[in-house]
């Protein structure tokens, strides 16, 4: 009998990432690529990339829509989860980070998830093994990676050069407007008035933080963090939760961008 593969397909809004198991919970492969359209067409892009073993494709129907393989399982979570036709299942974005993280760092206790995405941001509490509870931000950019890379373009900063320079900052400053579209009128009358740039940098951060904390209390010692946002801002990010959380323990998840789809694979498995 064939082995079976199970597909992880996390569909962010910004970020499409694939993780590939085999029936023994083994990660075979994982791969990412841009959220462009037509969506089905950069999905099967990524799910066919360099570094796979094989395609879990086997041909396309009268449609032209990709026919999936016998022996192959696709389970979709994220922003565009409901729009790949040719998935077996579909699962909720909270589920899929818990699964993909509990399955990793293997906390039987009480810890909490912090996920940071391209355009939402979730809390989730695990007691037991289990979700207890979870929040998601509300339908604002602010406190996700929409907001940093808004104002990092608006500065005309490479975003990955942004954790660097907010280790410049030798003076705390406050952003008050949490709103997109308010925080860059801000920031150009906090430059005008010759503030520098690393302390704007690093209250840009500080004000995603202070986002996150507003949606609900920490009331686990250990916090996970998951995302891609962490994945490339962790160091400043972290430093600012310890900061404002003292006496809890923070890690970052192993294959923290990919742990939406390390979830949805397992979930294909389960």
């Amino acid at each position: 009998m064939s082995e079976n593969y199970f597909w992880g397909v996390d569909c962010g809004s910004t970020v499409i990432k694939v993780a590939l198991l085999d029936q023994n919970k083994n990660l075979i492969h994982s791969a990412k690529g841009k959220s462009l359209f037509p969506l089905i067409d950069h999905v099967r892009k990524v799910m066919e990339a360099p570094g796979f073993p094989f395609s879990p494709f086997d041909g396309e129907d009268e449609r032209g829509m990709p026919i999936v393989k016998k022996n192959h399982r696709v389970i979709t979570t994220g922003y565009g989860r409901s729009h790949i036709p040719f998935a077996d299942k579909k699962l909720t974005e909270i589920k899929a980070h818990f699964m993909g993280v509990q399955a990793q760092v293997q906390e039987s206790d009480a810890y909490t998830i912090i996920d940071i995405g391209g355009q939402d941001s979730k809390i989730i509490s695990v007691k037991d093994g289990a979700i207890f509870k979870f929040v998601l931000n509300r339908k604002c950019a602010a406190g996700t990676g929409a907001f940093i890379e808004e104002l990092a373009h608006r500065l005309d900063i490479n975003l990955q050069d942004l954790p660097n320079i907010a280790q410049g900052s030798d003076k705390k400053i406050t952003l008050n407007s949490f709103c997109t579209v308010f925080a860059v009128s801000e920031m150009i009358k906090v430059l005008v008035s010759g503030e520098k740039l690393e302390n704007l940098v690093k209250a840009l951060y500080d004000s995603v933080v202070r986002r996150i904390l507003e949606m609900g209390s920490i009331e686990t010692d250990l916090v996970v963090f998951s995302g891609g946002v962490l994945n490339y801002h962790s160091q400043i990010l972290k430093a600012i939760f310890e900061e404002k959380l003292q006496g809890k323990q923070f890690s970052l998840a192993p294959n923290t961008q990919f742990c939406g789809a390390l979830g949805a694979a397992l979930f294909g498995i389960s």
